[in-house]
């Protein structure tokens, strides 16, 4: 995991020096909580909440229809549910590094069309459960303190506006990997608009 976490700082840094794009992105986080008990049972009491998501990264070709990028990347992973009528929810802002490679490919009406595969590491910056009218810190929960490594894609469509500006939307759909008898994992799936400004 940490190994991970120093390659996609180098790569940040490195791909700054040479890479020809910035991207800007702001959307909304869909997130699911994959809560697993020690019985291996999926409980059904989270339910799917909205977040913010925010993210900067730097983006190169690799060839003339190959692109990668790494950048960094605020998000809000939020869920909600009840147990036995008590209602509660949760809200957990997340900070890390964010990268993906993959196919880019310009076709009708200047429309290029990328699909990557996309990795994250981020750590919790903050956290709240709301339960009983108490708020609780989820800082010192190890369910969502520490690295949390995810793995998905994303999937893109750009429009180029001119030789420096371009517009884009994107899909993207991310998982974390933890394992063990009682395990909390988080599922997002975010949309999001975005800005690239080529710089040569």
């Amino acid at each position: 995991m940490k190994f991970i976490f120093t390659l996609l700082i180098t790569l940040f840094f490195v791909s700054s020096l040479q890479a020809q794009t910035w991207n800007l992105e702001a959307g909304n986080n869909i997130t699911r909580y994959v809560f697993t008990n020690s019985s291996g049972n999926n409980p059904d009491f989270l339910k799917s909440s909205s977040g913010l998501h925010l993210s900067l990264s730097r983006e190169n070709k690799l060839s003339k229809a190959f692109v990668y990028d790494v950048g960094l990347a605020y998000n809000q992973y939020n869920n909600v549910g009840d147990v036995q009528n008590i209602p509660f929810s949760y809200q957990a802002d997340f900070m890390g590094l964010t990268g993906g490679i993959g196919p880019s490919y310009t076709g009708l009406h200047g429309l290029t069309v990328s699909a990557k595969a996309s990795a994250a590491v981020q750590t919790l910056m903050n956290g709240t459960q709301f339960l009983q009218n108490r708020y609780l810190d989820l800082a010192d929960d190890d369910q969502f303190s520490g690295l949390k490594f995810s793995v998905g894609f994303t999937l893109s469509i750009t429009k180029k506006v001119n030789d420096q500006i371009s517009v884009y939307t994107s899909f993207q759909h991310l998982d974390t990997n933890t394992f063990g008898s009682s395990t909390l994992n988080f599922v997002p799936s975010t949309f999001s608009f975005g800005l690239k400004i080529a710089t040569k």
